[in-house]
Parts: C-alpha cells; structure tokens; sequence
C-alpha cells in the first residue's frame, strides 16, 4: 500500500460527545475519489466503521472543495441504472460498516471548485448525530 494512503486510512477524530475510555471508536478507511474538472461532480467511495458499543449515525458531508456533499445510491432497475438521493441517516450498527463502493452507496460531491487530478486529496468531513465529525483527506484516481 501507498505511503500516502496509509496515512489517509489511519484518521479518526471526534467531535464532542467522546467515546468512553475503553471503548472502540468509529473510523474511515479505503476513501477515495474520481479525477473531475471543476465546476463538474465527482464521487467519493470509503468504509466507516463502527467499533463502539452503540449504534452510530451518519447524518451528512461536506466539503470545502465543493458545493455540496449528498448520499447517493446506484441501482438496476428495469434493465436501466439509475442513481438517486437517499435520506442521509443511515445508522450502523456496533461492529458494522457503511460501505460506499462504486454500484452502490457512494458521497456524489457536486459543484467542484476546483479540478481534481491524480494524486490530489479532496478534504471531506463525514457528521454524525451526536455532533462527531471525522475528517479525512481523500486520495483522488484517475477517471479511468
């Protein structure tokens, strides 16, 4: 594995309302996300994990890299793929993982303010109900 994306697998931060001593912790790893011109969209892909004793609750994202950070999903549907909006709670169970991989979940970034090439990072900030946010710089791959 990469240098940098070892480093980029490794953040959790809490916001708040921290875990009790002993206790696991929610944490992002495997992010990543299209090249795209500015002004266009993109997408991020990641896993949270959730190693504490209770349920978390992803509520939203967002970017300063970018107008708007939204949950979607992809799905097949009557032989054609489409892609909508889902309501952006999504609770994960204690030792799960929301996972958002290309086809399925994934964090579609709209109105880039500025073009993401290769080798960037896009900063993303995943919230929760109870106030925590993790921060996580997302490694950025060619389109193709």
């Amino acid at each position: 594995m990469r240098p940098l994306l070892v480093g980029a697998l490794l953040v959790t931060a809490a916001c708040g309302g921290g875990a009790p001593p002993g206790a696991g912790t929610l944490a992002i790893r495997d992010p990543w996300a299209r090249s795209a011109d500015s002004g266009t969209v993109t997408a991020v892909y990641l896993v949270v994990t959730n190693g504490e004793s209770g349920p978390a609750t992803y509520t939203g994202a967002s970017s300063p890299a970018a107008e708007s950070v939204s949950l979607h999903e992809t799905m097949a549907m009557n032989g054609m793929v489409h892609m909508m909006a889902l309501d952006t709670a999504q609770v994960i169970a204690p030792g799960d993982s929301l996972v958002l991989r290309e086809g399925g979940k994934h964090l579609m970034v709209n109105g880039l303010r500025r073009r993401l090439v290769a080798g960037d990072t896009l900063p993303v900030t995943v919230r929760f109900a109870d106030g925590r946010a993790l921060e996580v710089r997302v490694p950025v791959r060619s389109a193709y």
